[in-house]
């Protein structure tokens, strides 16, 4: 199936989708698309983010999930990592990834003046929930944690 005013394809092979043509999620920070559930992927949570200066990934903040990895890349721009052990800056090629539990802690925000653009993978899907917040940016840029 082919739509003639998009590039979105679907065969018995293969999709083709471009995030803009799904819809993204107004409720979530930045630009984000959840592109799992369109390609019909059940083994892990897919998205793809651009971040505005200013702006964080999660609208949790610094957080965990109990039982959910995550793998971050950053396709283009850069952006800035929290984790406990203080933070780095990450920057276009560059992925990080996150174990689950306490350890894997973390924030991705975007302090810079250009805009970043990530991709983001969580497995097990199922494992986004619970999700355990420690502390806002403030919080973590005021040293309160």
């Amino acid at each position: 199936m082919r739509s003639e005013q998009s590039n979105w394809y679907m065969t018995d092979g293969w999709t083709h989708v471009t995030p803009e043509e799904i819809g993204r999620r107004e409720d979530k920070p930045g630009r984000r698309w959840e592109l799992s559930p369109e390609l019909e992927i059940d083994a892990f949570n897919l998205n793809v983010a651009v971040l505005e200066p200013g702006e964080r990934l999660s609208e949790n903040h610094f957080h965990y999930h109990d039982d959910q990895q995550e793998v971050v890349y950053v396709a283009d721009g850069t952006c800035r990592v929290e984790v406990d052990e203080g933070g780095f800056d990450a920057t276009a090629d560059d992925v990080v990834r996150f174990d689950a539990g306490r350890d894997g802690a973390h924030l991705i925000h975007n302090p810079f003046d250009e805009p970043v653009r990530l991709v983001a993978m969580g497995w097990p899907p199922e494992g986004r929930h619970p999700v355990h917040k420690i502390a806002t940016l403030d919080e973590l840029d005021g040293g309160d944690v």
